[in-house]
């Protein structure tokens, strides 16, 4: 498994919460304008991310770059080795998860090493 997108996917707002509806995922929202690129890390939940507004990127663990702007889907499996790129503009991404966990949990950085064990 690796990370995919899906180009223009969606269309606005509208569109991404049509379609996590449509999958039945628990949506929480990303906004910054600003944030330095994130070190490899997995997460233990498959993590869909709707890029509503602006333009990021993210990095694979053979550091594969993949570009993405408003209307496009990212969708990072359990377990994969990924790293958001750095933001320099506004953007405001929905992130839909499979299962609703607890605040604590959500969307923790693994390390790398974790996955070895």
């Amino acid at each position: 498994m690796s990370l995919t997108v899906k180009k223009s996917h969606f269309d606005g707002l509208s569109g991404a919460l049509e379609d996590i509806g449509e999958k039945n995922l628990f949506p929480t929202t990303y906004a910054t304008d600003h944030a330095t690129a994130a070190n490899l890390h997995w997460h233990s939940e498959d993590v869909l991310v709707y890029l509503v507004k602006g333009k990021t990127y993210f990095l694979d663990v053979d550091g594969n770059k993949y570009q993405l702007e408003a209307g496009d889907l990212i969708t990072i499996p359990a377990g994969i080795l990924h790293a958001e790129g750095a933001v320099n503009e506004p953007v405001i991404m929905l992130i839909g998860l499979v299962e609703a966990v607890p605040m604590d949990q959500f969307l923790v950085q693994r390390d790398p090493d974790e996955l070895k064990e």
